[in-house]
């Protein structure tokens, strides 16, 4: 696109001062109903989309394209510093720094340590430029271009660079501009990687537990658990591996890589505010992590059950016994309890996660339930299960490997 057209197309969009003819700058409402003076405000029709005029020499200090409304350097609370020709000339207006403060520093020691300091204070947080200064940003900018041109004037320092474009210049970078400069966009990149590990820690973690917690959020709103804790057992150690790995990057982003910026650059100095929201985020991230990670082994004492070590014993009469087969936590001889005792003709169900065995007792008013129809049941809460005879006791002590001890 040609000068030619780009000046036409900015003019069609009324982003030209209709006074001076240069490009003005967006502003927001806050700085609109903080800067103009009451008188003028009550002229506003609407606050919001006006336009800055940054020309020294043009009288507009805002300007509205669609409005048309246009308001004056004397319809501002403060002085506009780049239209005053006569001290003092107004450049920080967060920390009432002027221009001739500037230039009578650089006079003395050849340099001003004014431009750091405001950014640094920028960087904790004390800025209210959006509020105080009329341009409605960051005065960095501004103040480094008024410290090359003292430089240049005491001739301290020769002007080697032309600054005709300064939003080019990474050295001129508004340091709470809403337009990320491109050092500064790489600054933050690895903190939004570090945060973007930790959501993925926390989400490998959540579904590392997923047998044990999904079947009990599906049995709650009535839904089928058959097969869910199986298929998410099977990939626990990858998904709690990939925790590990996804938590051990978020610490290192957020507390041991070093940025890359260049000393004195507008990233040099992480936001205070910033890195403190990440270190949070990161430890309570930490601790959703180890909860659903450690889900499957306090579950039971959530649940309170298992609370009996001792053998469990089937005789004719009182119960049934099935050894079962699939179970992977204390969530798994819940979902699968609920799953019996929907079986026509039993009573109570006693299910236990140690010793891998589920003890139905029957209604004797009625036939009890043939061992397939509650295998069929057990089948489809996603375990196998097999009777066992009457008469035998079961040692609980080896899990998957019940043995008989004994008979009566």
């Amino acid at each position: 696109m040609t000068p030619e057209n780009m000046e036409n197309l900015l003019t069609a969009q009324g982003f030209l001062c209709p006074s001076c003819g240069n490009k003005g700058k967006a502003v927001k409402r806050i700085t609109i109903e903080s800067l103009l003076t009451d008188e003028a405000k009550a002229l506003v029709s609407s606050r919001d989309g006006f336009r800055f005029c940054p020309t020294p020499t043009c009288e507009v200090s805002y300007f509205h394209p669609q409005t048309g409304e246009r308001f004056l350097c004397r319809d501002v609370r403060v002085r506009i510093g780049q239209k005053q020709t006569q001290a003092p000339r107004p450049i920080c207006y967060c920390f009432n720094h002027t221009i001739e403060e500037i230039e009578a520093e650089v006079a003395e020691t050849g340099t001003s340590k004014i431009p750091d300091a405001i950014a640094e204070k920028c960087h904790q947080g004390l800025d209210r430029c959006e509020q105080t200064n009329p341009q409605g940003s960051c005065c960095i900018a501004d103040v480094r271009r008024v410290l090359r041109e003292a430089q240049a004037k005491f001739g301290k320092v020769p002007a080697e660079v032309s600054y005709s474009n300064e939003n080019k210049a990474v050295s001129t970078a508004d340091c709470c501009a809403n337009e990320t400069p491109l050092v500064e966009a790489e600054a933050e990149f690895p903190r939004n990687v570090g945060l973007w590990a930790t959501a993925g820690a926390v989400l490998s973690a959540i579904l590392s537990s997923a047998c044990c917690w999904l079947p009990l959020l599906l049995i709650a709103f009535g839904a089928s658990a058959a097969g869910v804790s199986g298929f998410f057992e099977a990939y626990r150690p990858y998904l709690l591996g990939a925790t590990g790995l996804l938590l051990a990057g978020g610490f290192y982003l957020v507390y041991f890589r070093k940025e890359r910026c260049e000393p004195g650059s507008t990233c040099a100095v992480p936001s205070p505010r910033l890195v403190r929201f990440n270190k949070v985020m990161l430890l309570v991230a930490t601790v959703v992590v180890l909860l659903f990670a450690l889900f499957p082994n306090y579950l039971g004492f959530l649940i309170g059950s298992d609370k009996d070590n001792s053998p469990v014993t089937a005789l004719t009469g009182e119960g049934h016994l099935f050894r079962i087969e699939g179970m992977t936590c204390e969530g798994c001889a819940v979902n699968l309890q609920s799953h019996l005792v929907r079986v026509p003709g039993v009573t109570h169900a006693e299910v236990s996660y140690k010793s891998k065995t589920a003890r139905l007792f029957f209604d004797t008013r009625v036939a009890p339930p043939s061992d397939s129809k509650i295998q069929e049941a057990i089948k489809q809460a996603g375990y196998q299960g097999s009777p066992v005879p009457d008469g035998r006791i079961l040692d609980i002590g080896h899990g998957d490997n019940l043995r008989q001890v004994g008979h009566y």
